[in-house]
């Protein structure tokens, strides 16, 4: 395609997708797409507000971060996406601090809408990040703001179409052939970036968790190669994938704003997990149970970084 221009690039806007790995606040950005993966929720705020935030104004505000899995046979089934991943991030530009905290995927929770207590991520499959985002406001009593979601499946043909990702394991493990050493720099392909994001109960690979922590790092790298040379000279198929895979209810004007005057956010950022244990529970099925006080500070880092 040849060498786009940079002022063209800029033309077409950015979008900011904010992930964490690590003690990184990861500025997401992408060319182009704004307008194809916008996908606004059916609200103008959250319930929990008084008042929509205003981001022209900087203030506090709250994202949900939904990995799914858009498993091909389960679509064919009707069984919806399911978000693997999911982490509400708060962000105070004034406080130079953003928190993020992570929800395990089998947690116990009231579904909103469908008046059911079940795994967390069923919630996304159900009803899409409508759905996701009411149950999430249930658990944490936080309201979220905004969402943006990434289809983890999907990262096979972005990780492809930047020539590979590179990354730093966060644990050592075998799966599908390939082997992984913690604290060990590896070049992804988009087959073993999958088998990276996708490894949970092999020997060493941590579960939930580090599985949720594989693909923040891949994210991580997938973002560190949009903003370098590669990105510009694949451009058509980097953004064929983004617009498969990326949908947010930020328009491309509220993404510009969030880059411009969220940066400060950087400068502090800490990363928690919510608590608790796992078992089986009445109804036969494996459940994560939160500890009562966790979800209790969960909530209060989360509002007092809203300054509510």
């Amino acid at each position: 395609m040849g060498t786009v221009p940079k002022v063209l690039l800029w033309a077409f806007g950015i979008l900011v997708l904010l992930a964490v790995i690590a003690a990184i606040y990861l500025a997401f950005k992408i060319f182009a797409v704004g307008g194809s993966i916008h996908n606004p929720l059916d609200r103008n705020k959250s319930e929990l507000r008084k008042e929509k935030v205003d981001l022209n104004k900087g203030q506090p505000f709250s994202i949900a971060l939904f990995g799914v899995d858009s498993d091909a046979q389960r679509k064919s089934e009707g069984d919806g996406e399911r978000s693997d991943s999911i982490m509400v991030l708060s962000v105070n530009p004034d406080k130079k601090t953003t928190e993020i905290v992570s929800i395990p995927r089998d947690t116990q929770a009231k579904i909103v809408g469908r008046g059911t207590t079940e795994k967390i991520n069923h919630a996304y499959a159900y009803g899409g990040p409508n759905m996701a985002v009411k149950s999430l406001e249930k658990l944490l009593n936080v309201p979220i703001d905004h969402y943006a979601t990434v289809d983890m499946d999907g990262m096979h043909g972005m990780v492809d179409a930047l020539g590979g990702v590179d990354v730093v394991s966060n644990a050592t493990f075998s799966t599908d052939g390939y082997n992984f050493v913690k604290g060990e720099k590896t070049h992804l392909d988009g087959d073993k970036a999958l088998a990276f994001i996708r490894s949970r109960k092999e020997e060493g690979a941590g579960g939930d968790f580090g599985r949720q922590e594989r693909q923040q790092l891949v994210l991580k790298g997938i973002a560190n190669e949009l903003t370098g040379v590669k990105s510009i000279t694949n451009f058509n198929g980097v953004t064929d994938e983004i617009q498969k895979n990326v949908k947010t209810d930020l328009t491309l004007g509220e993404l510009n704003t969030v880059r411009s005057k969220y940066k400060d956010a950087n400068e502090h950022v800490r990363r928690h997990q919510l608590q608790g244990s796992g078992g089986i529970q009445d109804d036969g099925l494996y459940y994560f149970v939160p500890d009562q006080s966790s979800l209790e500070n969960m909530t209060d880092l989360l509002k007092s970084n809203l300054d509510i």
